[in-house]
């Protein structure tokens, strides 16, 4: 018998990111696996859309998990007893990451922490770059707050998941150690002594934060704002109440631009790639200063893609980190890329996470201090970037994706120019007689040139993503390190028959041209952007 799944029969389980990809995942495995569990409670936030409807923390549970492709399989092995089974193990609970207690009621809140054993946060923003400060309520306040919910509960264990790429602009070999409060890669890489105050960094992001929102208001700006407004409206009829939600959106965007341009600048400048690796560091730090004696583990997955075997070979739910460059190389919308083709795109299967992540429960009350897992391949099956972009590049030929008229799209091989001559190839062959054609058609004095400028604004458009994709994965194609998996190795090597076949982690299995293209691309089709052709 297996030793995992008797640890979680009647244990009551409290599970955060019910709804994203890896919790999902985790949700299937439990329910499939271990039918004896006694409860699974999933915190969900209630969504309130702007027509003024509101969709409750059940509702979403149904939709977004109930009725998720990750359940298909335990949906057909059930038939009809799928519903009851799911009403019976599965709670939502209405809580949001952002407010205090989770935003509980005192009597949720004292309920839950009576009853649940084990804490599982996978909530998070995985934007790279998303605003300062939403990357930070989602990756470091809201972690504090999941790990005090864990400390309120009778003897529970607490299990974080975080990302490898906490250790930022680091080469070599990352070793499985947590990080060191008050520290950041940028002291670790120049040798200075740790000068990092976590508590003060919180509190300058949050002014940064306000600062932004209004300067948003002032007068100079609004004015700007206006002579925007001005150029773009030129020769329409717009009314005065549509000019105030153009005003209104064109501030939030600004806002949010500053918000984003900060993170992202705020995160290099100590040692991290972006606000997303610089918030998710910050919530493991928080973690590790303030737990106290509670059982603790941190997951540190690399970049997380669709799923080796479980639930179904493929499983994907969105676009994950490589997906964008795959979607658009296949679209013909990214004939080049700056990137390094020698270097480790380290790609981890989400089934593989899930399976550390339940693999490790039995034993979190036994580790006195924070163990570290990494999730990764890079060390021990690593696949090159290079490598990847030939798979993709196959794939492709053999199997195009179709413009709109059905034609097969073309596509060519990489030739991974460096960033600064991808950047220059794009603004001196492209962007710049765009702009000057579209500047022309602004000032001229007759003649209708809507259709032109709707067609140019999509051209324009699509070359400002690949200048974002470029800046967003740059540091993913280039970073060349490797993280240390002895601690995951140990564990599968651990268990028993049973459990290695349940809860495999063994990343030697993974046979990457197998994986990218019988596999992934073809999950990535069926299951996110919807293609219908006859081809896999």
């Amino acid at each position: 018998m297996s030793p995992i799944i008797p640890f979680l029969n009647q244990k009551v389980v409290f599970i955060t990111g019910a709804t994203g990809f890896l919790g999902k995942g985790v949700v299937e495995k439990l329910l499939r696996h271990a039918p004896d569990i006694r409860r699974i409670y999933l915190m969900i936030r209630p969504r309130h859309r702007v027509s003024g409807k509101s969709e409750s923390a059940d509702a979403r549970m149904v939709s977004k998990v109930w009725q998720s492709d990750a359940f298909a399989r335990l949906r057909a092995e059930l038939g009809d007893r799928f519903e009851p089974m799911m009403r019976e193990k599965l709670v939502a609970v209405p809580g949001d990451l952002t407010q205090e207690r989770l935003g509980m009621d005192d009597k949720t809140y004292a309920q839950l922490t009576r009853e649940v054993d084990i804490i599982i946060n996978s909530a998070a923003t995985v934007v790279f770059d998303e605003p300062i400060d939403l990357a930070l309520e989602q990756n470091t306040i809201g972690p504090q707050r999941v790990m005090e919910f864990a400390r309120a509960c009778r003897n529970a264990i607490f299990v974080h998941v975080s990302t490898a790429y906490v250790s930022g602009q680091q080469r070599g070999v990352i070793a499985e150690t947590p990080l060191v409060p008050g520290q950041t890669v940028a002291h670790l890489i120049n040798g200075r002594p740790p000068d990092f105050d976590l508590e003060a960094e919180v509190a300058a992001i949050q002014a940064f934060t306000r600062d932004a929102e209004n300067t948003s208001h002032t007068p100079a700006q609004m004015a700007a704002f206006h002579r925007l407004l001005d150029r773009q409206d030129r020769g329409k009829r717009v009314t005065e109440h549509r000019r105030e939600h153009q005003m209104e959106a064109l501030r939030q965007r600004w806002v949010r631009e500053q918000l984003v341009a900060r993170g992202m600048q705020r995160g290099r400048e100590l040692g991290w790639h972006d606000s997303y690796t610089l918030t998710k560091a910050m919530g493991e730090q928080l973690i590790v200063q303030n737990r106290g004696n509670l059982p603790t583990v941190i997951v540190r997955p690399s970049i997380i893609e669709s799923s080796l075997v479980d639930p179904e070979p493929g499983w994907l739910d969105g676009l994950k980190v490589t997906d964008p460059l795959i979607a658009h190389y296949g679209k013909g919308r990214l004939p080049d890329f700056p990137a390094r083709p020698e270097v480790v795109l380290d790609v981890i299967p989400v089934d593989i996470i899930v399976n550390v992540i339940l693999g490790v429960l039995p034993t979190v009350h036994l580790e006195p201090e924070v163990k570290i897992y990494h999730v990764a391949t890079g060390a021990e099956n690593p696949m090159r970037v290079g490598q990847m972009v030939h798979l993709v590049y196959e794939y492709f030929r053999k199997y195009p994706m179709r413009d709109r008229n059905g034609h097969p799209i073309a596509i060519s091989p990489w030739k991974f120019p460096s960033a600064a001559q991808f950047e220059r190839h794009i603004k001196y062959r492209y962007q710049l007689p765009l702009k000057t054609a579209m500047w022309l058609m602004d000032r001229a004095p007759f003649g209708d040139f809507s259709k032109q400028k709707r067609r140019m604004s999509l051209i324009e458009a699509t070359l400002e993503n690949a200048l974002a994709l470029s800046k967003i994965y740059g540091p993913y194609v280039h970073v060349d390190c490797q993280f240390q998996t002895g601690n995951m190795r140990k564990l599968h090597a651990a268990m028993d028959a049973e459990d290695q076949a349940i809860f495999n982690c063994d990343i030697s299995r993974i046979n990457w041209p197998e994986y990218i293209q019988n596999i992934h691309i073809p999950g990535l089709k069926r299951h996110v952007l919807k293609t219908h052709d006859d081809v896999p």
